[in-house]
């Protein structure tokens, strides 16, 4: 009878134990999601910021092919200026010799899907295009149809190239889905190095 007894005080003693470690455990989990998230902690979240901004910046150096701010910023070293995100999603340019333009109607092209990422490209001009004989259109390495430069900035863009097509870039393109209807859809942005 003693034995029973102390059996059943022993498994009572390890439920309880066991409840106290989950609950230990699900507060630990809390306090993570709400770091992860920044309601607990928003000092982690300006850290991931400037994190990101500092990619962004490594980006802006290779593309321009100033390894001096590239070899900063790797060695945590680089104090200067930071990107600063704009309210289409793209990136303000560093560099004066840069900019960094929406690509347009890349959700009416197909397969964009394959093209997620960096993506070496070039700019060509469309004159046959029936909509607008100013198009410039963006092609991926591969001749895939990424989309067009936006209309209003043909003009713009023709004055950093020079007028020299196809004009080689990159762009980078982005997957999201639509938190209503999971719903897929692309954005995409090209950076182009002004020829001097």
């Amino acid at each position: 009878m003693t034995l029973i007894l102390c059996l059943i005080v022993i498994c009572v003693v390890i439920v309880m134990l066991m409840k106290t470690a989950h609950t230990n455990h699900q507060d630990v989990q809390q306090e993570l999601a709400n770091k992860m998230y920044g309601s607990g902690n928003s000092d982690i979240v300006a850290d991931l910021k400037t994190e990101t901004r500092r990619i962004q910046a490594f980006i802006q150096a290779n593309i321009v092919g100033d390894q001096f701010v590239a070899d900063a910023i790797n060695t945590g070293s680089y104090t200067g200026q930071l990107p600063e995100k704009r309210s289409d999603g793209g990136w303000l340019s560093i560099f004066d010799n840069l900019r960094i333009l929406k690509i347009a109607g890349i959700n009416h092209r197909s397969g964009i899907g394959k093209y997620v990422g960096r993506v070496e490209c070039a700019l060509v001009p469309e004159p046959e295009n029936e909509y607008d004989h100013n198009a410039i259109k963006v092609v991926s390495e591969d001749s895939h149809h990424l989309g067009y430069i936006p209309t209003e900035q043909t003009d713009f863009v023709r004055s950093l190239t020079a007028n020299e097509f196809p004009y080689h870039c990159t762009a980078f393109i982005d997957e999201h889905e639509d938190e209503l209807d999971d719903h897929k859809f692309f954005t995409g942005f090209v950076y182009i190095k002004r020829l001097d």
